[in-house]
C-alpha cells in the first residue's frame, strides 16, 4: 500500500472515528458516573484557584494536570455534559491520529491504517472519548513518547529534517509533564529507559551528538518533574508511587488468575462494569484478537530490530498494571495498552497480507473491509441502543438526572421552571444531591431556574402562569406535605420523562380564587404594640423588601396538647428584588408583650431567583414544648434579614403598621 492511499484512507477512518464520536455526543451516555463526578469535582476547584500537585481526596491523592486542561476547556466552551466531555472527545481523536502516525513510521501503511482501523471502531476507546477520565491521556502520551523516541533513537528511516534539539525537548517534556497525569507514568518512564538502553547497546552506535541531546532531554524531564517530586516527599500517602497498584491483594486477586481474567476480557466476555462497556461484550472481536496474536507472534520473532523491540519493552512495562487490579478485567486499566494492541492488529494484518500469494490478497483486503463493516455495525447497536438501555448503566450514570438535565437544555429557555429542592450546587461537597448533579450536567447555565424545598414551600411563577416542576428525586412528589400535593395535583405529570419527575402546572385561576377567599376567611391583625395600635389588617398586606403577604389558611380549631405541632401556611407576593437573606418567623405567644412560648424561622424557597409576580407558600412546623402551660396563643409571623437579623416594616398604605401580624389565637390543654 502506497503512502498516499494509507493517508487517503487514514482521513475516511479518522472521519468515521469522529461521527463514532460526536453522535449523541452529550446525551449518550445519558448523565455522568461517580469517577467522572469526583474529576469534575477537582476540575471545579482547580476554577476556583485551587492549584496542588496532589489533591486530597480523602483516601487517596490525585494529580492534577488534566484536570487543569479541563479547567481551561470548559472555561472556553463551558461545561455540562458537553463541555466536560469536550477535551476527552479532543484527546481521543489526536490519539487516532497519533497512533497512526506512528505505526505508518515504524511498519509502513498498511499497518497505520489497520492499527487506525481498529481503535477507530473499538466501542471502549469511544466511550473513552466520552469520558470526563485522566485516563484518556494515557493512549496519548504513549504514542506521541514512542513517536518521540523512534525518531530521536533513529529507529525508523527520518523523512523531515525536524531539529534535533526541538524532537529531545518534547521528549523530555512529554516524560516531564506525565508524571502529573497518572501514577502508571512511572511504569510509562521505566519502559522508555530500557528503550533508550536498549538503544544505546545495540549493534549499530548512537552518535555523541544523539547522546548529548539524550541528557539534554533527561535534564528537562528532571525540571519539570521536579515539584512532583518535592511533593511526594512532602506528602508520600499521596505520591503517585503508592497507587500504581493501589488496593490490590494477592489474597483478593492472584497474579496469574488476573492475567487470565484480562486475556478473558480482551477476547471473550469483557468488562462487567456499565460505566466501561455493555456487560459480556469483549474488548475486540475474535478475529481481531487472532491478527493481534499473530502481530505479537511476529514482534517476538522480530524483538532484536528495535521498531519490534520498543513495542515488546513497553507492553511488558505496562503489562503489570493492567491485570494487578482489585478488579479484573478492568478496561480503564487497561487504557494504556490500547495503542500496542493497535499496532500489533496492524502487524497482524500485514503478516498475512504478505504470507499469501498475490493474487489473493485482494480477497484479503475485502475481508478486511468486511471485518471493518461487521465492527462498525457491532459497536453502533450495542453503543446507540443496547448499552444506554441497561439498567445498570442508568444507575452507573445517574440516568434519571441525566434525562433531566437535558430536558431542562430543551425546554428551560421558553417555559418558567421550578426546581423541586432549595439546595445550590457546591461542587466541593462530599455528597451530591440529584439536584446538584442534574445542575452539574446541565449544559445551558445562562437560563434562571427557580427553586423551592416542595416539602414545605412552592412557587408559583408569575402568578400561576403555566410552568414546569422538575422534581430530581424520585421520593419528591410521594412526599409532599398533602397541602402542596393538592396544588400538585391539578398539573399534569409528563409520560415522556422518568415518573414523578416533571409536571406540566397552571393554576393562575385557583391562585386568585384561593387568594380572594382569604379577604373573608383568614383575617390578620396588626400587633397591639404597632403605631396606630390594633385592628384588622386587609390582605394583600404589604411588608417592606417588596414582599407582599396575601393570607394564610386557617388551621382546625381543635385543641393542641403540649409537645403538639402547629402548622401555619401563608402565601406571599413579590413585588420586586427581595432581600437574599429573606427569613420569614412565625412565633406562638401567650402575650404579645412577651417572648414566644415556640417559634420557628425558616424559608422553603431560594429568594435570590423571585421576580415580581411571583406567588410563593410558605408551611412552617412549631414544636410546642412539653412543658408549655394550657391557656390561650396568639401566631405572629414576620420577615427579617438574616444578616443584621433586622425586620421587615409591615405597610399600611404609607403608614407603618409594626413588624409583625397575628393570625389568630390557638387553644392548648
Amino acid at each position: 500500500m502506497s503512502s498516499r492511499v494509507g493517508y487517503a484512507l487514514a482521513v475516511v477512518l479518522l472521519l468515521v472515528g469522529a461521527v463514532l464520536r460526536i453522535v449523541n455526543f452529550a446525551t449518550l451516555p445519558t448523565g455522568l458516573n461517580n469517577a467522572e463526578i469526583m474529576d469534575i469535582r477537582i476540575s471545579e476547584r482547580v476554577r476556583q484557584g485551587s492549584i496542588e500537585v496532589f489533591y486530597d481526596l480523602g483516601h487517596t491523592g490525585r494529580e492534577g494536570l488534566y484536570h487543569t486542561m479541563q479547567a481551561v476547556v470548559t472555561a472556553v466552551v463551558g461545561n455540562g455534559t458537553l463541555g466536560y466531555r469536550m477535551l476527552s472527545l479532543w484527546l481521543g481523536m489526536l490519539t487516532l491520529a497519533a497512533v497512526y502516525a506512528l505505526a505508518q513510521r515504524l511498519f509502513g501503511a498498511l499497518v497505520g491504517v489497520a492499527a487506525l482501523a481498529l481503535l477507530s471502531s473499538n466501542m471502549w476507546m469511544i466511550i473513552l472519548s466520552r469520558q470526563v477520565a485522566r485516563e484518556t491521556v494515557l493512549p496519548l502520551l504513549i504514542a506521541l513518547l514512542l513517536l518521540m523516541l523512534a525518531r530521536t533513537l533513529s529507529i525508523y528511516r527520518i523523512h523531515s529534517r525536524l531539529a534535533d534539539n526541538t524532537a529531545f525537548a518534547l521528549l523530555g517534556g512529554l516524560l516531564g509533564i506525565g508524571f502529573y497525569i497518572h501514577p502508571d507514568h512511572f511504569l510509562i518512564v521505566l519502559f522508555c529507559m530500557i528503550i533508550i538502553i536498549f538503544r544505546l547497546t545495540a549493534p549499530q552506535r548512537l552518535s555523541r551528538q544523539t547522546i548529548s541531546y539524550l541528557l539534554f532531554s533527561l535534564l528537562v524531564m528532571i525540571i519539570i518533574a521536579m515539584p512532583y517530586l518535592i511533593s511526594s516527599i512532602r506528602l508520600p500517602n499521596l505520591s503517585g508511587a503508592s497507587r500504581i497498584f493501589e488496593n490490590y491483594t494477592l489474597e483478593g486477586n492472584p497474579p496469574f488468575r488476573a492475567l487470565l481474567d484480562l486475556l478473558g476480557g480482551i477476547f471473550f466476555m469483557g468488562d462487567a462494569n456499565a460505566a466501561h462497556n455493555l456487560p459480556g461484550r469483549p474488548l475486540i472481536d475474535l478475529v481481531s484478537g487472532l491478527l493481534v496474536l499473530i502481530g505479537l507472534l511476529m514482534t517476538i520473532r522480530h524483538w532484536r530490530q528495535g521498531r519490534y523491540a520498543i513495542l515488546l519493552i513497553a507492553s511488558l512495562a505496562l503489562l503489570p498494571t493492567t491485570f494487578l487490579t482489585p478488579q479484573s478485567p478492568n478496561f480503564l486499566t487497561l487504557t494504556p495498552l490500547l495503542p500496542l494492541l493497535a499496532m500489533y492488529f496492524g502487524l497482524g494484518v500485514r503478516t498475512l497480507y504478505l504470507s499469501i500469494i498475490p493474487r489473493a490478497r485482494p480477497v484479503l483486503l475485502l475481508g478486511g473491509l468486511a471485518l471493518l463493516v461487521f465492527n462498525l455495525y457491532w459497536v453502533s447497536s450495542d453503543l446507540l441502543v443496547r448499552w444506554p438501555a441497561q439498567p445498570e448503566t442508568e444507575i452507573a450514570y445517574h440516568a434519571r438526572v441525566g434525562r433531566l438535565a437535558s430536558y431542562l437544555d430543551q425546554t428551560a429557555a421558553d417555559m418558567p421552571t421550578l426546581i423541586c429542592d432549595s439546595q445550590r450546587p457546591l461542587y466541593a461537597g462530599d455528597v451530591f444531591s440529584s439536584t446538584n448533579l442534574m445542575l452539574l450536567m446541565r449544559n445551558r447555565k445562562d437560563v434562571d431556574l427557580h427553586f423551592a424545598d416542595c416539602g414545605t414551600g412552592m412557587v408559583f411563577i408569575d402568578g400561576g402562569s403555566r410552568q414546569q416542576v422538575i422534581m430530581p428525586d424520585p421520593e419528591t412528589l410521594n412526599g409532599m406535605q398533602p397541602y402542596l400535593k393538592a396544588w400538585m395535583d391539578r398539573g399534569t405529570l409528563s409520560a415522556d420523562m422518568p415518573t414523578n419527575s416533571v409536571i406540566l402546572l397552571e393554576v393562575a385561576q385557583p391562585l386568585a380564587d384561593t387568594v380572594g377567599r382569604f379577604t373573608t376567611t383568614a383575617p390578620a391583625g396588626y400587633a397591639p404594640d404597632a403605631p396606630g395600635g390594633a385592628g384588622l389588617a386587609e390582605t394583600p398586606v404589604r411588608f417592606g423588601g417588596n414582599i407582599t403577604f396575601l393570607g394564610y389558611e386557617r388551621g382546625s380549631a381543635a385543641p393542641f396538647p403540649p409537645g403538639g405541632i402547629v402548622t401555619t401556611i401563608t402565601y406571599w407576593r413579590v413585588d420586586g428584588a427581595v432581600p437574599p437573606d429573606l427569613r420569614l418567623f412565625t412565633h406562638v405567644l401567650a402575650d404579645p408583650a412577651t417572648a414566644p412560648a415556640a417559634q420557628n424561622d425558616t424559608i422553603s424557597v431560594d429568594v435570590r431567583q423571585l421576580e415580581s409576580r411571583d406567588v410563593f407558600i410558605q408551611i412552617v412546623f412549631v414544636p410546642l414544648p412539653v412543658a408549655i402551660p394550657p391557656g390561650q396563643y396568639g401566631i405572629s409571623i414576620g420577615a427579617y434579614t438574616a444578616a443584621n437579623n433586622v425586620r421587615l416594616p409591615v405597610m399600611d398604605g404609607d403608614q407603618m403598621r409594626g413588624d409583625r401580624l397575628f393570625l389568630g389565637q390557638i387553644e392548648v390543654q
